[in-house]
């Protein structure tokens, strides 16, 4: 076996997920409870390369970022989403951007990335029951080699950008030790991103 996709296999166990191109049965979604506070039809997706994807980061310059990497074949990626409308919601988008990326195209020969814009596709679902209303990317490269670009083994990550454009830190559950209690959430996130906020170009 690749020794990468051993590591990817074990980092699951610890809060971490596999791609949907190397999972032989796919992780069912969660049931999402829709309410009035989180419906919306305003949800949206665009699908970009990584390039493009670093293109919409940079013209954010000037607002603090926050990228969620993220996948419908991971269970804590999914649980964690609330997080980042939440954080979204709490800044109203003047000083803080929030941008979802989804790693679910595996790039087979017999889909596209655009496939995923299916409304009636688990990825859109889950997007619409949480009410992710911020700018939500399908990555147009493979997610192999998304996470390659990423030098990321798995997801859930988080890429947090000060207002001078710079990273200025990514969560992931990488490393020893990470357990489903110790994995990152939202509560780790949201001091970083007020005291980026509160910092002036």
């Amino acid at each position: 076996m690749n020794m990468r996709w051993l590591a990817v296999g074990l980092l699951l166990l610890f809060g971490g997920c596999t791609d949907s191109s190397e999972t032989d049965t796919a992780v069912p979604a969660p049931e999402i409870e829709l309410t009035p506070e989180t419906e919306s039809t305003e949800v949206t997706t665009k699908v970009m390369d990584y390039s493009g994807i670093q293109m919409l980061i940079e013209s954010y310059r000037g607002k603090v970022v926050v990228v969620d990497i993220w996948s419908t074949q991971c269970p804590p990626c999914i649980k964690e989403l609330p997080g980042l409308v939440a954080l979204d919601k709490a800044y109203s988008g003047k000083d803080v951007k929030c941008i979802t990326v989804s790693l679910d195209y595996g790039g087979l020969p017999d889909e596209t990335p655009e496939q995923y814009q299916d409304p009636d596709g688990v990825l859109m679902k889950i997007l619409t029951g949480i009410g992710v209303t911020c700018d939500n990317v399908i990555a147009a490269d493979d997610s192999e080699a998304m996470l390659n670009k990423l030098e990321l083994l798995a997801p859930p990550a988080v890429y947090v950008y000060g207002r001078d454009g710079k990273l200025a830190k990514r969560f992931d559950n990488e490393g020893e030790g990470v357990t489903e209690e110790t994995a990152f959430t939202y509560e780790d996130i949201k001091p970083l991103v007020a005291k980026l906020v509160e910092q002036k170009n």
